[in-house]
């Protein structure tokens, strides 16, 4: 399969990723592919471990909080460090249901496997 990227477009330059942040943001990731990794496998697979790997973010290891549900990261290059987690809901979800997902967010600046799990807790408790 031949690469429709410019020379300078690599997954390793900070404006590509910026673009392709941009066109996730307005999803168009659901009419064209854009670059993207799934990590799947049964329970106690070393799903978590994977994402750990490529994230650096310390993963809850509780069953019920991390990969009981899709979870989705987007990593970005920025001088500050930031995560912010939010639930994205399910496209038959009533509207009252996506109002109340929605409106979940939480952002923290320092990465903490027990804020984390927390906040995965509340998370899974709204939906």
């Amino acid at each position: 399969m031949a690469s429709t990227m410019a020379a300078n477009d690599s997954l390793g330059n900070d404006g590509f990723l910026a673009k392709i942040d941009r066109l996730r943001a307005t999803n168009v990731g659901s009419m064209i592919p854009l670059p993207q990794v799934i990590v799947v496998g049964d329970q106690s697979s070393g799903k978590s471990s994977a994402l750990e790997s490529l994230t650096g973010f310390a993963f809850p290891r509780a069953a019920t909080l991390c990969t009981r549900y899709a979870t989705q990261i987007s990593c970005t290059r920025a001088p500050d460090k930031k995560i912010t987690v939010s639930i994205i809901p399910r496209p038959d979800a009533s509207g009252e249901l996506k109002a109340q997902l929605q409106a979940f967010r939480q952002d923290i600046s320092e990465l903490d496997a027990d804020e984390l799990a927390r906040i995965f807790n509340e998370a899974s408790e709204r939906t």
